[in-house]
């Protein structure tokens, strides 16, 4: 497992595993995985993959990591997997297709005609969705239209941070499954005094935005890093976590529509920093967004 899929080599990833296990049996058309990282988002959404393709599982509850099934599926390239992602342009996808294509229009449109044929291998059709959003346009429509179209050889994955960040109407025809996050103690440690000082920020709207702005004060690195801890205090605030954070008990006032709201802006800002946009101006402007959006959408 570690070589093939090594993002899911924690223990604490068993029974998730598990869990697709027994779901192969009967898969859902679609599954959506929410939480932990972009890359044990992906490495759980191969190995389902090859529960609805290995032999073994029908032997013995559980791929067999060995054969070429699953060792294709683990590198992205069975000829019954496709994966798609709204986070590569259309240019990019021109001049250097890969394994994983743009989600556009016209790669749903062929993915659509794909997916009337039969599978080449005895399982089924697995189809990698990731980097969608909440935006209504003509691929997101087509996709839409496909999940209408139940089928007995095909199954889809929504990867992504939050179930939020997509359209609900995907969210309702979805298995979700949240995963864990796996913590990084020195990690947390060192960025604890910026998720305070953002938490601070939302409650006043003090001191957060001149400290993003000073010189070399936070890198690419860093402000993904404060991204990811937003992501999982809105997780732990969705979750009713019992013992909340200062920065959940910053964002816990958000309501219903805030809540949403505030996970397509973490998205958002994600996809600023891949674009290369400077990480301070980032910051600065969802701590903005998100001050005004509390007090806008705060419950008592």
């Amino acid at each position: 497992m570690d070589a093939l899929l090594p993002a899911l080599a924690s223990p604490a990833f068993d029974a998730f595993k598990a869990v697709l296990c027994r779901l192969a049996a009967a898969p859902p058309q679609v599954l959506l995985l929410e939480g932990g990282s972009a890359a044990q988002r992906r490495d759980m959404a191969l190995y389902w993959a090859m529960c609805c393709n290995c032999a073994q599982v029908a032997v013995a509850g559980a791929p067999c990591l060995a054969c070429p099934v699953c060792r294709q599926m683990a590198g992205g390239e069975h000829l019954d997997l496709a994966a798609y992602d709204g986070g590569i342009s259309n240019r990019e996808d021109t001049e250097n297709p890969g394994l994983v294509r743009a989600f556009t229009m016209e790669n749903v449109r062929l993915l659509r005609r794909r997916l009337r044929d039969a599978p080449h291998g005895g399982g089924r059709r697995v189809v990698l969705l990731m980097g969608l959003g909440q935006t209504r346009d003509e691929a997101a429509n087509a996709l839409l239209k496909a999940l209408e179209e139940p089928s007995a050889t095909t199954v889809f994955v929504l990867l992504a941070p939050q179930r939020e960040q997509l359209l609900p109407t995907l969210v309702s025809r979805a298995f979700c499954l949240t995963l864990p996050w796996q913590p990084d103690t020195a990690a947390e440690a060192a960025l604890a005094p910026w998720e305070d000082a953002l938490a601070v920020f939302l409650e006043t709207g003090q001191g957060f935005l001149e400290r993003a702005s000073a010189k070399g004060a936070m890198d690419a690195a860093g402000a993904d890093a404060l991204l990811l801890a937003c992501q999982k205090a809105m997780i732990r605030v969705l979750a009713a976590n019992a013992t909340p954070q200062r920065l959940d008990a910053a964002l816990a006032p958000l309501d219903a529509t805030g809540r949403a709201v505030a996970c397509r802006w973490l998205a958002e800002a994600q996809e600023a920093l891949r674009y290369g946009v400077t990480p301070a101006r980032v910051l600065e402007a969802l701590a903005a967004r998100l001050f005004v959006l509390r007090r806008q959408r705060g419950v008592a």
